[in-house]
């Protein structure tokens, strides 16, 4: 076996060692099993899957991200196709030159491409959003599953983090009071913030709208608020119409074990209102500039491989949840961004084969992934595939 594995297997063993992190893991997995097989006896939420493995199995990603690209265009926003990390931290660095403060929302693609990191060694102050994002942040930790970054951090863990950021004692059991802390913290630097750089749930190649689904509010601050708003996202997000991409959005939220979402968002444009005779006029209220960053890094190759399911993923990060090495070892099982089940794939396609293939074989070939997923894509299959070309490299 070479270093990577060996490397892998020791944070696996040193995770089965650490209490701390399977008391969050173990925990976080009651709440999410409770909720999703609530979710999973509703029919319409049996149909809404259905619909959106459709829609994403008949998606043409090629088609689709120029037509998104036009309608984006035509809607008087800055769009720009990144063929990798560097490429998308380019125009990112482009946009923000001159910003001083940015506050971002959770997002996989901006873990992808190290955003965080970049900005704060381009001078910047950055805070992120979204409260399991932030105690990742204070942490200096990466995320633990694709919807809940802070799965694997409890509760005592969170107070002493925010008792030592925050210079004051939380109880571990005021939940409420630890939130409200972090609420007023962030809100200042929503408001004092130059930009605003969130992800995308869905976009739509049809009318260029960006949909989002979030409970915490924090996303609609952070486009709104500041002056300057811009979307980074991955280029398999793109379906084909608005309707079709809120119908993936709700999805994605069901399975993450959400029984509802708080609020689901629509953005095309930079604010504006047509109140005086009909006349749009921007900006009014909401951001002044709009800009969309839509990240390629190795999805565009994947079409037509043994791989290419993985493009039909919504990340609702079911799959993680249920895989039992996951429930045991966290996200020390997992590349340097994606963890578990489907995030084996997704390290396979933006970092390398050689590196998915070393944590395939942690797979127990369970297939509780497959049986999960709204969109049943084989993600077991694709495991088995990673174990298969491990296994003639040897």
């Amino acid at each position: 076996m070479d270093d990577e594995f060996i490397r892998t297997k020791g944070k696996i063993y040193s995770a089965l060692r650490n209490p701390t992190m399977q008391k969050g893991i173990q925990r976080g997995m009651a709440s999410f099993f409770s909720n999703l097989n609530f979710n999973l006896n509703d029919k319409d939420i049996l149909n809404l899957s259905d619909e959106v493995e459709r829609i994403k199995s008949s998606a043409d990603i090629e088609r689709l991200v120029k037509q998104a690209v036009d309608s984006i265009q035509r809607n008087g926003v800055d769009v720009f196709l990144a063929k990798n990390k560097e490429e998308a931290l380019s125009q990112v660095k482009r946009l923000t030159d001159d910003d001083r403060l940015i506050v971002k929302s959770k997002s996989m693609v901006a873990e992808e491409i190290g955003l965080r990191d970049y900005l704060i060694s381009q001078g910047k102050e950055v805070w992120e959003t979204d409260l399991g994002e932030f105690i990742i942040q204070l942490k200096r930790d990466r995320p633990a599953q694709m919807v809940a970054p802070s799965l694997h951090i409890p509760r005592e863990e969170v107070a002493s983090l925010l008792s030592e950021f925050f210079k004051m004692n939380f109880d571990k059991d005021d939940l409420q009071g630890m939130v409200d802390v972090v609420r007023r913290f962030l809100r200042e630097k929503i408001a004092k913030a130059d930009a605003g750089i969130t992800g995308a749930n869905a976009i739509s190649a049809k009318e260029g709208t960006i949909v989002t689904v979030e409970n915490e509010g924090n996303i609609r601050l952070t486009m709104t608020l500041p002056k300057k708003h811009i979307v980074l996202s991955s280029i398999e997000k793109v379906v084909p119409s608005t309707l079709d991409a809120v119908k993936v959005s709700l999805a994605q939220s069901y399975f993450a074990g959400y029984t509802k979402p708080t609020y689901i968002s629509l953005t095309s444009t930079p604010s504006g209102t047509g109140d005086i005779e009909k006349v749009m006029v921007r900006p009014a209220q909401g951001s002044k500039e709009m800009h969309v960053i839509l990240l390629d890094n190795g999805r565009m190759s994947a079409i037509n491989t043994p791989f290419s399911g993985v493009l039909r993923c919504i990340k609702c990060g079911a799959c993680q949840m249920v895989c039992p090495t996951f429930s045991v070892c966290g996200p020390a099982w997992g590349g340097d961004v994606y963890t578990s089940a489907i995030g084996l794939i997704w390290t396979a396609i933006t970092e390398g084969m050689d590196k998915s293939e070393n944590l395939s074989y942690f797979c127990l070939g369970c297939n509780a992934c497959n049986e999960v997923c709204p969109v049943s894509i084989d993600i077991s299959g694709m495991i088995s595939k990673l174990k298969e070309r491990a296994s003639l490299s040897v």
